[in-house]
């Protein structure tokens, strides 16, 4: 491991990545801004070919302000990143027995949502079913069926507003809107929308007719959380899924002007936007347990979660700047970090000593919380200790299986970068 040469300013007292890690919020929608959303709504639909989307043929790269200045310095720089392999060594890794078929339905399922050809080759490339085969080595089909439709749905919404081929990743009025009417729609599937005294918290039901298509995948992955997880259950879900889609509007924002934040305001932006929170908030729905909320609730499950976010922000950012580059945003680790070093420190290996003090002090409180939520747990019946184990093993796998995908998957290319001792040479 590389030696480290500067130290990464701690995250701020304040620093809260998802609702998870502040007081409970009891199922409420978030609020509009003043400017109305819904003026906006027939735009999101206007464009729509064969029941979809249309999208342009290739990705708008335009990059302004700050991050067009970071982009030329960045240019033909080479990042000589560790094998991290090697730093998680001592972790699990596993594979679902389901592969195989796992890969027949993610391919069927793009099919049937995305209809423009270059995306849906680019979606298929990605191998998503190894993904989430990783992620969930143990699942029995039912669970992983859903767990596919849902991570497939959650990185095409992603894609929608940041992947720069759309009218959405376009305009920050339409990437507002489709994040508002998505968050309504979500409320309504899984069965909140009505609060204390039975008042509607969110606009009126929205027919799937009226919805944006890359919603209507949603309405299975609602049905069977509905079915299988109780209102708090559904309401601590939403809540993380509410905030990854409004952290992604505001990185959304940043890249669109060209700002390039300081390393504590992107990990709290980062923290939301990159989407783990919401897949850590089903997990009890894959494991088939019941944690009580005195455990989910603890400071330590907060601290397990949110240093579980960040490790894979870490994972995932460090493998993907090519590609975000490539696309027209530098809103990434690396081009951050660089961009707030000084002088003779704005070198690739000081920004790698960075990323991997960062990463060692995560994994150091990631694992100083699993112990203690470990211990808390035994308080309780063998049941709560036999479930907290499971969930914090699945945190566990949920970080490799990022890793070993990310490394593999033709979505970011890293299969032409690795070298013969595991490590990764990106060049930008």
């Amino acid at each position: 491991m590389a030696s480290i040469l500067l130290q990464l300013p701690s995250p701020p007292a304040q620093f809260v990545p998802s609702p998870s890690n502040a007081a409970p919020i009891k199922g409420e929608a978030a609020q509009d801004p003043a400017e109305p959303w819904h003026q906006y709504e027939h735009q999101l639909l206007s464009p729509v070919e064969n029941g979809i989307i249309a999208v342009p043929n290739q990705p708008s790269t335009t990059l302004v302000g700050d991050a067009l200045t970071l982009a030329a310095e960045l240019h033909g720089k080479t990042f000589h990143i560790p094998n991290l392999r090697e730093t998680f060594a001592d972790w699990p890794i596993g594979i679902n027995q389901h592969l195989e078929r796992l890969q027949c339905l993610v391919d069927k399922t793009l099919e049937d949502v995305v209809k423009n050809k270059r995306k849906l080759q680019a979606l298929k490339r990605a191998d998503f079913a190894l993904l989430i085969a990783l992620w969930y080595p143990d699942a029995a089909w039912e669970e992983i069926e859903i767990a596919t439709y849902y991570s497939l749905w959650i990185f095409i919404w992603d894609d929608e507003v940041d992947a720069g081929d759309t009218s959405v990743s376009t305009d920050e009025k339409l990437a507002h809107a489709y994040s508002r009417q998505s968050q309504n729609f979500v409320h309504q599937v899984l069965s909140l929308n009505h609060g204390a005294g039975n008042q509607s918290i969110v606009d009126s039901a929205l027919p799937h007719a009226n919805i944006h298509p890359n919603m209507r995948l949603f309405a299975e992955v609602g049905a069977a959380l509905k079915a299988g997880t109780d209102l708090v259950q559904r309401r601590r879900f939403y809540n993380e899924l509410s905030y990854f889609m409004i952290q992604v509007g505001i990185e959304h924002s940043y890249r669109l002007n060209g700002i390039i934040p300081s390393v504590d305001k992107y990990l709290e932006i980062r923290s939301g936007s990159v989407g783990c929170a919401p897949q850590i908030a089903i997990t009890d729905f894959m494991l088939k347990v019941r944690l009580p909320e005195a455990i989910m609730e603890s400071a330590a499950m907060k601290t397990l979660w949110k240093e579980t976010v960040v490790i894979c922000l870490i994972l995932n950012d460090v493998y993907s700047a090519q590609k975000e580059i490539a696309q027209g945003s530098l809103f990434n680790l690396i081009p951050v970090l660089f961009e707030n070093l000084d002088g003779d420190e704005r070198r690739p290996d000081a920004v790698i000593a960075q990323v991997m003090e960062l990463l060692k002090t995560s994994m150091c409180n990631f694992e100083t919380a699993a112990v203690t939520l470990t211990k808390l747990a035994a308080e309780g019946n063998a049941q709560v200790d036999q479930d907290t184990a499971a969930f914090i093993m699945w945190c566990r796998y949920f970080i490799t299986g990022v890793l070993d995908w990310s490394l593999k998957s033709k979505r970011y290319g890293m299969d032409n970068c690795i070298q013969d001792d595991g490590s990764v040479l990106a060049v930008l």
